[in-house]
């Protein structure tokens, strides 16, 4: 990145701070924190329900797949789905707040997500809250509650929008850096967790669902695999213990 577009981005992320990014980041963080423990107790069963939730949305695409390749196309896409929402869960972070060790770069991706989705529910605002104002003020005053609603809603789409360019024009910043970082942890994958990864992706295949760990397992054929295995598990337990707190997107 050259001269000329790092100050661009550091004007771009002024703004953004001056527009409450920093403040409202420290927000979102906090209720991230009690949606993770609000859904740990009053739903333990989450999982279970998204995964029924991708599945239904699975099939109705499947229905409409013309090709072998489309199907498993499908079926490989609600498979990362099921993944991803997971390691959410597990790990109890947003994707689109906090970068991914093993695929930093992923971060783009999800933060242009999200800020695409509110951006949409922008759109609705600026349809509905007019209207609103407008039969308030001739006299529906019982809308009231929906006129202050889709005030906050507005309030919090145009934070999340400012607070997602934010990231994004920090993580542009460092988008040789992020790449790099992804590229060495690759490589130190492969020469550490080769043929566990092996195993793990055969029984992701093999399954139409997100595999157990008892039929990983199955699929273990050495001593090497079974010891990456578990040499993998304990690194991801010590990294949950180590990333507990912290909440930095970067």
């Amino acid at each position: 990145m050259n001269k000329e577009e790092r100050e661009k981005y550091q004007k771009k992320i002024k703004l953004h701070e001056k527009l409450g990014a920093l403040k409202f980041q420290k927000l979102v963080f906090k209720v991230e924190k009690l949606k993770f423990k609000a859904l740990k107790k009053l739903f333990p069963n989450f999982i279970y329900r998204y995964d029924k939730f991708c599945d239904r949305n699975r099939d109705k695409e499947i229905k409409k797949a013309k090709t072998k390749e489309e199907v498993e196309a499908i079926n490989r896409k609600y498979k990362v789905y099921k993944m991803e929402m997971r390691k959410e869960f597990n790990q109890e972070k947003n994707r689109n707040y906090h970068i991914d060790k093993n695929n930093p770069t992923q971060i783009f991706h999800y933060l242009e997500w999200n800020k695409a989705v509110h951006k949409r529910g922008l759109i609705k605002n600026a349809i509905i809250f007019p209207i609103l104002t407008v039969l308030v003020i001739t006299g529906y005053t019982i809308l009231i509650p929906l006129l202050v609603y889709e005030g906050i809603s507005t309030f919090i789409n145009l934070e999340c929008i400012n607070i997602q360019d934010y990231n994004l024009c920090r993580c542009k910043m460092m988008e040789d850096y992020i790449k790099k970082r992804e590229e060495r942890r690759r490589e130190a994958n492969i020469e550490n967790f080769g043929e566990a990864s092996k195993v793990i992706y055969k029984s992701i295949e093999e399954n139409e669902n997100i595999p157990t760990f008892e039929e990983i397992l199955k699929n273990v054929k050495n001593k090497e695999q079974l010891k990456q295995i578990r040499e993998l598990l304990l690194q991801e337990k010590k990294g949950r213990k180590k990333q507990k707190g912290k909440v930095k997107v970067l």
